[in-house]
């Protein structure tokens, strides 16, 4: 089952991350033509559309995997009558969502404020619904390379698209929306072809007691969803709250760039585990099946730890060679302890997937919203005492009780049939992030000899606990 999911994830994240490679391999072109200012620009803007993101849904991604599950013979009807209801929705949602985009564009871009809060909300209305609809089901069914394909191609067009607004053309933060909006319409295409194929266009005349009911589910996953945008990019806003130039914020929008890198990158993990944490969960009371999530989970988390540590720990040279900007190139430290952080992913899923399951959606605001939240309050009183910097410690701070705080839940601890021993890992992960830290100064050739050892001991590791859990199964 591992190799399995691992060769899924391997599927989606080579078709997600040749385009995403590329981007970064673009960067050299582009930031030479590029200024703190862009990226602020850029920063602010961005961090409000992905909180759009998350709200546009109203969780009914919840609804949709339990419905595939749950009612395979008859999911269709349900998504069907979702879907009308959720294109419906965008596009009140999309006019609200102009008027905020247009209000929100920082000074330096009121020239260009319409085509702005055009470019970014436009997408809302016209693709987003199809493409959620689409990747769900290729998501569900098992079937990664449709979701591959479309990566590869969206993503294709927008490193493209960047490198020819950017740095042919010159157009600075505007070449980003330009780019980013023509590849949505290639993605949207996509999509539409999946949805077309598989019958799953939307019924208008939907009925309102199946949409209340599935309301009742979804929207407490809202906070939850939301929590994300709270940990990724809301920083970003705050500091704009809290008076911090523009430069500055353009400097930390480098930084969590890397952090943001990352987490797209493991979203290729986590589209492949969810199917399989959802099988094994279906199998309630299972010994033998909770042992496999263990199993699953740990070897994630081994995997994260080994990409997150060699990343930190060549940071200063990835940023040296990338980043073609003396003045950005100071944000190399914050994008260590951001990026770290981000290896929490393993164990909030075995979490995440186990409360889903069995609907207990109304508690996992105790362990995202909370921390989201809590990100927000501590930048509010650190920033303006400490500075901007301290928006990565409290980043990393958010991202480890988002990770750890569900295996406090007596919903979870009544459900759990093995220890996942959480505290460890967490204690593992601040040693970690201590030491990559300490280690970022080091002579290439110093950091080539950890790095190979790093890897030779995280593999013998996951042999050894490959070995321990085949005992365990063969046990139970």
């Amino acid at each position: 089952m591992l190799r399995k999911l691992l060769s899924h994830a391997a599927i989606y994240g080579l078709s997600a991350q040749a385009p995403r490679l590329a981007g970064v391999l673009a960067l050299p072109l582009i930031t030479q033509y590029l200024t703190p200012v862009d990226y602020g620009v850029a920063g602010v803007v961005s961090a409000y559309y992905a909180a759009f993101v998350f709200l546009q849904a109203l969780g009914f991604s919840t609804v949709l995997n339990n419905s595939f599950v749950r009612h395979p013979s008859r999911y269709q009807w349900v998504w069907r009558q979702l879907y009308g209801f959720l294109t419906a929705w965008s596009v009140v949602f999309g006019l609200m969502t102009t008027m905020v985009f247009y209000l929100v564009v920082p000074t330096e871009a009121h020239e260009n404020r319409l085509p702005i809060a055009l470019l970014n909300a436009l997408p809302f209305v016209l693709f987003t619904m199809t493409d959620f609809m689409s990747g769900h089901y290729c998501q569900l069914s098992q079937r990664p390379l449709p979701i591959a394909l479309r990566s590869f191609m969206v993503g294709g067009v927008h490193v493209g698209l960047n490198i020819y607004f950017i740095a042919f053309l010159r157009m600075g933060y505007m070449g980003w929306f330009y780019a980013a909006f023509v590849a949505s319409a290639v993605g949207f295409a996509f999509s539409l072809c999946v949805v077309v194929q598989q019958k799953l266009w939307p019924i208008f005349r939907f009925k309102w007691h199946r949409i209340w009911h599935s309301l009742r589910v979804s929207l407490p996953v809202v906070p939850h969803h939301f929590s994300y945008f709270l940990l990724d990019t809301s920083d970003r806003l705050v500091l704009d709250v809290v008076g911090v130039p523009i430069k500055r914020i353009g400097l930390y929008n480098v930084a969590s760039s890397f952090g943001i890198y990352f987490m797209s990158a493991s979203w290729a993990v986590v589209s492949a585990a969810q199917p399989f944490y959802m099988k094994l969960y279906a199998q309630e009371k299972s010994k033998a099946a909770a042992l496999q999530v263990r199993s699953i989970t740990y070897s994630l988390q081994l995997l994260f730890f080994a990409a997150t540590f060699v990343g930190c720990l060549w940071m200063k040279e990835i940023f040296s060679l990338l980043i073609r900007n003396e003045e950005l190139q100071q944000a190399y430290p914050l994008a260590i302890i951001i990026l770290m952080g981000y290896n929490f992913r393993p164990m909030y899923l075995a979490v995440v997937n186990l409360l889903t399951y069995h609907e207990h959606t109304n508690k996992l605001w105790q362990i995202s919203a909370v921390a989201g939240i809590g990100n927000i309050v501590l930048n509010l009183i650190l920033v303006p005492l400490y500075g901007f910097e301290m928006a990565a410690y409290t980043t990393f701070a958010a991202l480890m009780y988002m990770g750890y705080s569900g295996y406090l839940l007596k919903e979870y601890k009544r459900l759990a049939l093995v220890r996942l021993y959480p505290l460890w890992w967490l204690l593992a992960t601040i040693a970690l992030l201590a030491l990559v830290y300490n280690l970022r100064e080091l002579e290439v050739a110093t950091k080539a000899v950890i790095t190979v050892a790093g890897a030779g001991i995280a593999a013998l590791v996951l042999w050894r606990y490959r070995k321990r859990f085949q005992s365990d199964i063969a046990i139970s």
